[in-house]
């Protein structure tokens, strides 16, 4: 667990670098990477988690994100964009792709759908991380708009 969490956020800084985020950002989005991973496959071990693990490791990416954000007085999506790429579904929906070219029907759809549901509650995970993170860690911004 703990070696795919570093190779995780060893992923994390390829794609950071790849984006041409800073040298001197892109550890933490590798740490960003690594502890949401780390945290997706320890609900992912426990029975019927399902999708839950999906969405656990993207609110951590978004919350994360917005204090590292604060910290830094950088963008969000610096350290959005490359911690949340690993978690992307592209396994199913290459299946999903095959399944459907080789006439399974079944099998196309099944694997569509579950990716779909997995982008779905990757975007649920860093919306309502967002909306509960921003408020709390900045409400100067939302007290007194401009």
């Amino acid at each position: 667990m703990i070696e795919q969490a570093v190779f995780a956020g060893l992923t994390t800084m390829a794609f950071g670098f790849l984006y041409q985020v800073r040298a001197s950002l892109l550890w933490i989005s590798g740490v960003i990477g690594a502890v949401a991973w780390g945290t997706s496959l320890g609900i992912h071990l426990l029975p019927g988690a399902g999708l839950l693990g999906d969405f656990a490791g993207a609110f951590v990416v978004g919350g994360l994100a917005e204090g590292a954000a604060l910290w830094k007085k950088k963008p969000v999506t610096i350290f959005v964009v490359p911690a949340i790429i690993s978690f992307v579904p592209g396994y199913l929906v290459y299946e999903s792709m095959v399944a459907f070219l080789k006439n399974n029907f079944n099998g196309g759809l099944h694997f569509g759908l579950s990716a779909m549901f997995a982008a779905a509650a990757l975007g649920l995970g860093l919306a309502l991380a967002t909306a509960l993170l921003r408020p709390l860690l900045r409400p100067h911004h939302f007290l007194n708009p401009r």
